[in-house]
């Protein structure tokens, strides 16, 4: 069964904003950023549960070779991905951030 995506505002926001930041560090770099990010996303389409919980109820799914990691919460046959966050920010408090 593949799962639906759902991604909040603030993700586009932070993927856009990541995406330019690594592409000013090396041309093309921000097209794999993209590319690890679509492959950890076909990965949840297909299984969400895969990724340990970090929060009740959220779970984060790291991205391959950059140091991101994707929140996100299921429900049913929906996945709504909450939040994109550099590995080094604190998850617990980005939902007060919101």
């Amino acid at each position: 069964m593949a799962y639906r995506l759902k991604f909040s505002i603030r993700v586009l926001r932070e993927t856009g904003k990541a995406q330019e930041w690594y592409e000013l560090q090396s041309p093309g770099l921000g097209e794999e950023f993209i590319a690890a990010m679509e492959l950890q996303l076909k990965r949840l389409e297909q299984a969400p549960l895969l990724y340990a919980e970090v929060i009740p109820n959220v779970r984060r799914a790291l991205l391959p070779r950059f140091l991101y990691g994707l929140f996100y919460a299921g429900r049913g046959d929906l996945v709504h991905i909450l939040a994109m966050l550099h590995n080094a920010r604190n998850p617990s408090r980005w939902p007060k951030n919101r």
